[in-house]
């Protein structure tokens, strides 16, 4: 069975998909999730923590290194069996490709999964998101209903500014075109990527991530 990584711009179904996965498959399935590792380290006050909490105050992305160095560091918490669920980890040619190196010298079988949603309806998504403060997990109103505590753990929703702010979001979306579709086309020539229809149900969705993976 491959090890699986999931693309797409915020919003995109990422986060329900990865519950999902992780509910299906259990302690067998281990899950590196950028944003939410980055925040949990932004929450420790020391060296690090403080150094990505000052890049994040200034708006400056973190460095390819640092990404694709907190990937070789899960990969070092694998056992033999365990599968990968990735979220978030391709976003630039630089972590994409360093990444993906660590995980051919290892001989893992992975294949990447972008879930395609339209500009207009990244929109409508964003502004119907709400996040787990705990457990990262994504719902969206229009689906889940206005929850205010996580299903799964109890913790507090809350909703991103950045979700809510029209500048914030056409810079995100100008973001992902100018680095993340890129990287997604170079890892599409490789053989690497699929791409899934993510206005789908969620149900259907997952069923062809299942199929994907060969499970």
């Amino acid at each position: 069975m491959k090890d699986i990584i999931l693309a797409g711009f915020a919003a995109s179904g990422k986060g329900t998909q990865s519950t999902l996965l992780l509910d299906h498959f259990g302690e067998k399935m281990k899950y590196f999730e950028t944003w939410g590792i980055l925040r949990s380290l932004q929450s420790t006050n020391n060296a690090i923590g403080n150094h990505l909490k000052d890049l994040t105050a200034n708006g400056i992305l973190v460095k390819d290194e640092i990404v694709s160095g907190l990937w070789w560091v899960f990969m070092q918490t694998l056992e033999e069996g365990d599968m990968i669920l990735g979220d978030g980890c391709f976003r630039r040619i630089g972590q994409t490709q360093q990444i993906i190196a660590q995980l051919e010298a290892s001989g893992r079988k992975f294949i990447v999964v972008e879930l395609v949603i339209p500009e207009k309806e990244i929109r409508v998504r964003l502004a119907n998101r709400k996040l787990c403060k705990a457990c990262w997990a994504a719902f969206n109103t229009q689906v889940h209903g206005d929850l205010e505590r996580c299903p799964y753990c109890w913790g507090e929703l809350y909703r991103r500014n950045d979700d809510l702010d029209e500048t914030s979001i056409q810079k995100r979306i100008s973001e992902f075109k100018e680095n993340t579709l890129p990287t997604l086309d170079r890892l599409k020539e490789k053989g690497y990527l699929l791409q899934i229809d993510g206005t789908q149900p969620i149900e259907k969705v997952f069923e062809e991530i299942l199929e994907i993976m060969g499970a």
